[in-house]
């Protein structure tokens, strides 16, 4: 493995949704933030003021944009939002609660869990189509910022496909990676090698740990 550092990588889920008290399929719905999901990245933008960013990116939707430019209000940095950094597309289901899906649609929601490779709501996007459309962008964005700090707010499946990309995990096996509201996770490539250093980190972690001990920021 190349031993000299290049583009590092704050990979965050945007934070809590403002429909959020039940599970919704908000896809390309363009659902804001909740008053604690603004907490949220208010918690982060201190925990994380001194880093140096050269950069942030977040999807074109308002949580992940308004999630980002919390990020970077301290740093003075507005986010580029890019559209291929969006959610999967749910197509019928958008904005839609799990029961609201149950409802309407009987059975699909099982049928999804059993092959969540390729499964594929009327109008929407497979998990594999998403990762086609998210890592290209996601490669030219570290392509900008050699040996660079940058931080992408995204979403829980975009994340997902970006870590399955580069641990080479299954997309059916991608629900084994964890992603709450706020989830931040740590890419330090090493020339074109990847390495994860974080996965699911929240700010409580951040802000409580011992300073010698800020989960693998320094």
């Amino acid at each position: 493995m190349n031993e000299n550092p290049s583009c590092r990588i704050y990979l965050f889920r945007h934070g809590e949704t403002a429909n959020s008290k039940e599970v919704c399929f908000n896809g390309h719905f363009d659902v804001g933030l909740s008053a604690n999901g603004e907490n949220q990245f208010k918690e982060w933008a201190q925990a994380l003021k001194d880093e140096p960013f050269k950069a942030i990116y977040s999807s074109d939707l308002k949580r992940t944009q308004n999630s980002a430019r919390l990020l970077g209000e301290p740093q003075g940095l507005k986010p580029v939002t890019y559209p291929e950094l969006r959610e999967l597309c749910f197509g019928d289901w958008e904005g839609l609660s799990i029961s609201e899906v149950e409802k309407r649609y009987p059975n699909q929601l099982e049928e999804r869990m059993k092959n969540i490779e390729a499964f594929q709501v009327n109008g929407g996007e497979t998990f594999r189509q998403l990762q086609e459309r998210v890592v290209p962008r996601f490669e030219k964005i570290i392509a900008q910022h050699p040996n660079e700090q940058i931080a992408l707010v995204c979403h829980g499946g975009v994340n997902r496909v970006i870590l399955s990309h580069l641990l080479e995990i299954p997309i059916k096996r991608i629900f084994r990676v964890k992603q709450e509201y706020a989830a931040l996770n740590i890419i330090q490539y090493y020339g074109d090698e990847p390495v994860v250093e974080l996965v699911g980190g929240v700010p409580e972690n951040v802000m409580t740990a011992p300073k010698d001990k800020k989960i693998a920021i320094q």
